[in-house]
């Protein structure tokens, strides 16, 4: 048996709804170099039985049943199964498009410094119309930055060197709900990040009660692991509220007490000090990263505002100390906006 170039490890649990496109969309890759690693964690509806006829009709499936143990444990038992030299994943209920792994695997073989390369991607709804698309960062270093404030890749569009993940050890248990911002900021300490500037997936965006406690558990493991990993940054203990304010910066809620923006304030500043002195940035990384520093500081400054306008007036100051050009007018008007929405 041949090895292939690319392991696919696709968990799926329950997904009779979307598993058919999900599933064609792989096997109509133009790049056909693979191997299709299917853990069936088991489901309890039709899944099995779709599963079972597309595994009769492409050998490049390879179709795994275990009983129930969750997205962890059959992510890593896909992982360790993998025998390419990359891996990609895929969710049960998302999209690939059909060049994915075709521009994927051109960029690595152009960039061996990078380990773990994402896409952009559209939202879509249960109902697959496109509700966004979001557009994360593709500079490795910017990437790097981006990882103290949420996720700097799609983890279902991920292709990584196998050699990376299993350097890690794979994903970590106890990491549920968010095992691949776990990964990522694991990562951060032996490879970099990359994005193609092109939206190659359609990821589904799921509502209801059980979605936004998911959700929940979500933030409450990102808040703790990125504690944990900005404290081996800084060399010292940072205030949880604060970590939590971090990510608020970028996805919100709106922080919710003064206490709480000053101290998220602070600690922005110093993760900028330390990254700044820690990488080598080019003048370019350097001012982008200024500046999105410093808008996180006015967006702090434009939601103290609830509360009083001195406090709103110092956290603006602090922004405007960092990068002057927060002073454009259509920088503080999105600004803005964003806190009347």
């Amino acid at each position: 048996m041949s090895t292939p170039e690319i392991s696919v490890v696709m968990p799926a649990y329950n997904a009779t709804a979307y598993l058919d496109k999900s599933v064609r969309s792989i096997l109509g890759q133009t790049f056909q170099d693979f191997e299709f690693i299917i853990i069936n964690d088991g489901s309890t509806d039709t899944t099995t039985a779709i599963l079972k006829r597309y595994a009769e009709l492409d050998d490049r499936i390879r179709l795994y049943d275990q009983e129930n143990q969750g997205m962890i444990s059959a992510l890593n038992r896909g992982c360790r199964l993998a025998r390419g030299r990359y891996i990609a994943r895929m969710d049960a209920d998302d999209v690939s498009f059909p060049r994915r792994f075709e521009k994927q695997l051109e960029y690595m073989e152009r960039h061996p410094q990078i380990g773990i390369l994402g896409t952009w991607i559209y939202n879509v709804d249960e109902n697959g119309a496109v509700r966004g698309t979001w557009c994360p960062p593709t500079d490795p270093k910017i990437l790097k930055w981006t990882n103290f404030f949420g996720v700097c890749v799609s983890h279902s569009t991920v292709l990584m060197r196998r050699q990376v993940i299993e350097k890690l050890g794979f994903y970590r248990p106890d990491a549920v709900h968010a095992e691949d911002v776990d990964l990522w900021l694991r990562a951060c300490a032996i490879t970099e990040f990359g994005n193609i500037p092109e939206p190659l997936s359609n990821y589904r965006v799921w509502t209801g009660s059980t979605h936004q406690r998911s959700l929940q558990l979500r933030r409450d493991t990102h808040v703790r692991l990125l504690a944990s990993y900005i404290e081996d940054f800084l060399n010292f203990v940072p205030p949880l509220e604060a970590v939590a304010g971090l990510r608020q910066t970028r996805v919100g809620p709106p922080l919710e007490s003064l206490r709480q923006m000053f101290r998220t304030a602070a600690l922005v500043e110093q993760l900028y000090k330390t990254f700044v002195k820690e990488n080598d940035l080019t003048l370019s990384e350097r001012r982008e990263i200024s500046f999105d520093a410093a808008k996180k500081l006015a967006l702090l400054g434009l939601q103290a505002l609830r509360f009083n306008t001195r406090s709103s007036a110092s956290l603006l100051l602090q922004a405007l100390q960092l990068d002057y050009r927060l002073l454009r007018p259509s920088i503080m008007m999105k600004g803005l906006r964003r806190i009347w929405q």
